[in-house]
């Protein structure tokens, strides 16, 4: 019996909400597509930074070293470790963190494709919070166009968890692949915030810009982006890259 792609994604999303208290923590991130490769091994730095005016948003980093595996053909594990520098502090590890990816449907046998990624961090500083994330993947192909969507939330957990009130963030990049090596394309990235901000778009991060995919040679892929703040919280632009080297075992 065939299930319905709606009931699927529906279903899943019910179940991990029930699940998983949810928090804020928002910097340019990079866009996962719902699919896994299969024995596919990856080492990949991943990081942003802020620019603005104000010394307060200005200077904002994050950045991200990781391991990931294609475990099985719906199944890829992830650890990394996480590095931030706030505006006029230094950079500091923040968290050890694990993800796992589940992909829903078969590549391309339905309208779109779907999956679900979960992820875990341990905070490395003592009086920070643990936190937990959880996004809904999904892509779409239609010729030489294609859209990711990432939507989801995160929660801060633990003893020095101030609140368990999700905080919400949307992710989308539409991309021409022009070829293998160059895919150029619109990305949207915005932090929805938590549930007073959700209708209040100036207290919400919303950026807009240009972003590149691709790969660079052989086995390295790249995604890099520089994007406009478009709403008040935002700074008025962050930049961001992506570079991953893959091999299979």
């Amino acid at each position: 019996m065939t299930i319905p792609l709606g009931k699927i994604v529906l279903a899943t999303c019910v179940t991990v909400i029930s699940i998983v208290d949810v928090s804020p923590a928002f910097a340019l991130d990079k866009l996962y597509s719902p699919n896994v490769v299969y024995r596919e091994l990856a080492l990949e730095y991943n990081g942003s930074r802020t620019f603005d005016t104000s010394s307060d948003k200005d200077n904002a980093q994050e950045h991200e070293l990781a391991l990931e595996a294609g475990i099985t053909p719906r199944w890829m594990v992830e650890t990394s470790a996480g590095f931030t520098k706030d505006p006029d502090a230094e950079s500091k590890l923040s968290d050890i963190e694990v993800e796992s990816l589940f992909q829903l449907l078969e590549t391309g046998e339905h309208w779109l494709d779907a999956g679900i990624l979960v992820a875990y961090a341990f905070s490395k500083q003592s009086q920070e919070p643990d936190s937990s994330e959880v996004k809904l993947l999904l892509q779409k192909d239609i010729g030489r166009i294609t859209t990711l969507a990432n939507i989801g939330f995160s929660v801060d957990v633990g003893h020095h968890s101030e609140s368990g009130d999700p905080d919400y963030v949307v992710l989308w990049n539409t991309r021409y692949r022009y070829s293998e090596y160059f895919q150029p394309g619109i990305e949207i990235q915005s932090d929805l915030g938590q549930e007073h901000a959700v209708s209040n778009f100036n207290e919400q991060e919303h950026y807009v810009g240009p972003a590149v995919y691709g790969r660079l040679f052989g086995h390295l892929k790249y995604q890099a982006g520089y994007l406009i703040g478009v709403s008040d919280s935002a700074a008025q632009g962050a930049a961001r890259l992506l570079v991953e080297y893959e091999t299979h075992f």
